[in-house]
């Protein structure tokens, strides 16, 4: 008898699909912040006519075409592993989310070609420097689509919005998938992975510039390093500062649309829990040591009169802010949890004191510290993004049967008996259009189940309250929509 699943030698599929994965997620993560770093700095370098930035944004540059190369090479490795190792799974996604696939392998071509091009005509385009900086400027929202269009099928993975056989490729356009797409974490998603790799890139950035700076260098490439530190730090910690507030309600959408995932998050169930240490708790431990090192550096900047200082008002709210946002995480998960976070950002401010001062002013050792710990909280953070979800597999689609949905059941090559094969599209009857309608507007606030579990027959003012709240609904489908709930039809 033949194995029913490609094993991978040593590691097994599974590991070698997780390492596969955050390995890619390392560099793949850095691209929006190189972006939007080099940007900036070539804008400062033109308004202050002051080379050095201009000289720090091109090696930026040069590293990113390097990492963005390597990326691209694991990320081919990722989907041959999933193509062999879970066929079920990838053909899933594939098959509800073609187009979705196929558009982000052409933003990526894009991105490669643009990205090298802006780096190998560096010195030919100076006469044009605002073409150049424009050429360089567009990297950072070519990205963001790309995120845009990775992360539908990242939080479908987590929050669905439906359950099998919900889901209709017969509505809208064949190959995308409008309720898989726009999903309910579909957008926490993509803030909090924007600005999480704007400060990872940053901190990553400034964490090169503090390991050059060991160098010995000439005044000017080291005042050049200097300056990037200071400017890549100050970015990252502002898109630092915006994490707390998009995660709170990232995990506010957990909470109803991927309970399982919430539970395991905050209270350490499930694969969080690997080798007996909960993961998610260390990677905390890394954000509040970052924390406190930020904040003292940034208090520590106020005195020095730096360029890119923060006033020290704005330094004591963050930190009682952020004070006030682990006693909330201590209440939903344990006290332990909020004086732990709390001793670990008093050790990493004094760290950070004790750095600086060690350095005599420089912070060059404490940009190499965060830039390793930031890496630390990605790697992390994917990983118990994924390890708290359900498995995707046992939801959606399962190992011992081929995913043939039957708007694609005529086209696929498959070995199966052909009287088992639905029939083509055209003789499939589709849904009417009162279910059309409560698929294609009711799930974009919450999944169909919340509308099936509703025990009261107020139908009219529910569907009134969603229209106040913004759903566009005309008059007439709000009427076919009501007739339809009251009478408790399937849909």
């Amino acid at each position: 008898m033949n194995p029913k699943h490609i094993e991978f030698p040593v590691l097994g599929a599974k590991w070698f699909i997780g390492f596969t994965a955050l390995s890619h997620t390392a560099v793949a993560s850095l691209a929006i912040g190189f972006a939007f770093i080099v940007t900036i700095a070539q804008i400062i370098g033109y308004l202050d006519k002051d080379r050095s930035y201009d000289l720090l944004a091109k090696r930026i540059q040069l590293f990113h075409v390097c990492i963005y190369n390597i990326g691209t090479i694991v990320a081919i490795g990722l989907v041959f592993g999933l193509s062999g190792l879970y066929p079920q799974f990838w053909s899933q996604l594939f098959v509800h989310q073609f187009w979705t696939l196929i558009l982000e392998e052409f933003l990526f071509f894009l991105l490669a070609t643009t990205l090298t091009f802006h780096y190998f005509f560096w010195d030919h385009l100076w006469g044009h420097k605002k073409l150049h900086i424009f050429l360089g400027a567009l990297l950072t929202p070519l990205f963001l689509l790309q995120f845009y269009l990775i992360n539908g099928i990242g939080g479908f993975m987590l929050t669905p919005g439906f359950q099998e056989g919900q889901a209709s490729l017969s509505q809208g356009i064949l190959g995308w998938d409008k309720q898989a797409f726009y999903n309910p974490s579909f957008l926490m998603l993509t803030l909090h992975r924007t600005f999480a790799n704007i400060s990872y890139g940053g901190f990553v950035v400034a964490g090169l510039c503090g390991a050059m700076l060991f160098r010995p260098n000439s005044g000017a490439i080291k005042a050049c390093y200097e300056k990037g530190g200071h400017l890549s730090f100050a970015v990252a910690f502002i898109a630092l500062l915006s994490l707390p507030i998009v995660g709170y309600f990232y995990s506010y959408v957990l909470k109803y649309e991927a309970n399982e995932a919430f539970v395991n998050l905050m209270w350490g169930k499930g694969d969080v829990i690997a080798g007996g240490i909960d993961w998610w708790w260390i990677k905390h431990l890394c954000v509040a040591g970052m924390l406190g090192m930020t904040l003292t550096y940034f208090w520590h900047e106020d005195t020095a009169d730096s360029r890119f200082s923060m006033p020290l008002v704005m330094i004591v709210t963050i930190g009682l802010f952020y004070l006030i946002f682990y006693m909330s995480m201590g209440m939903i998960m344990t006290w332990k949890f909020f004086w732990i976070m709390l001793a670990f950002a008093l050790i990493g401010g004094l760290l950070a004191r004790h750095l600086v001062s060690f350095h005599k002013g420089s912070p060059r050792a404490l940009y190499v510290l965060v830039g390793i710990i930031s890496f630390l909280t990605v790697m992390l953070g994917g990983y118990v993004r994924e390890a708290s979800r359900p498995r995707f597999v046992n939801r959606i689609a399962h190992y011992d049967k081929i995913y043939t949905p039957a708007e694609r059941a005529p086209y696929l090559m498959v070995d199966v008996d052909p009287r088992t094969i639905p029939p083509p599209p055209e003789a499939i009857e589709k849904p009417s259009l009162a279910v059309q309608l409560i698929r294609q507007k009711c799930i974009g606030c919450h999944t169909l189940e919340r509308v099936r579990n509703y025990r009261l027959d107020n139908w009219e003012l529910i569907v009134d309250q969603m229209r106040a709240y913004g759903l566009k609904l005309a008059t007439t489908e709000a009427e076919i929509i009501i007739t339809h709930l009251r009478e408790k039809q399937p849909y």
